[in-house]
């Protein structure tokens, strides 16, 4: 998709257009390749250094919605991937994102060339800019939410806990 298909995406969103990213039951993908400041490669790579532990992993967790995301630098230091599979749809995850954990995504992606802000205005057509859609995409549990396997997990847990006791 052009640019200027990308941004004719993002205008008809409001006329029920949908998104780019490509979806497997609820799951959806989302990939978006930018320019990196120049230098940003380095500070990109110390800010994820430990990876999304501690206070990230908590921050990243309150979207309840995200299975998993990665960050890969590429092209000699001057571009960068955002890829993540997601619960639900395009315009909820990024209002998630710009609702629940502003300070983190603007952190994060202050080093991508042109990023606005994630409470920008603007911030969509940007992100729709630099989206592209996965040709194959694959989910192993297209059915299954976040939310559903956290609460398996725990009533495995459980299960396994009484299960220790007898």
């Amino acid at each position: 998709m052009t640019v200027a298909q990308h941004a004719q995406v993002a205008k008809s969103a409001s006329a029920g257009i949908v998104r780019p990213g490509a979806k497997a039951g609820q799951t959806s993908e989302f990939t978006l390749i930018s320019k990196l400041k120049p230098g940003a490669a380095e500070r990109v790579r110390a800010l994820l250094a430990d990876g999304f532990t501690g206070e990230r992993q908590k921050n990243t967790d309150r979207i309840a919605t995200v299975h998993d995301l990665r960050f890969v630098i590429f092209d000699n230091d001057t571009r960068i991937i955002f890829a993540s599979t997601f619960d639900g749809g395009w315009e909820q995850y990024i209002d998630d994102f710009g609702g629940i954990i502003p300070d983190e995504i603007d952190l994060l992606f202050h080093e991508f060339e042109g990023y606005p802000g994630i409470n920008d205005p603007g911030i969509k057509d940007w992100i729709v800019a630099q989206q592209v859609t996965a040709v194959g995409f694959y989910s192993a549990y297209p059915s299954v939410s976040v939310r559903d396997i956290w609460k398996a997990l725990k009533i495995k847990g459980a299960v396994d806990t009484l299960l220790d006791v007898a």
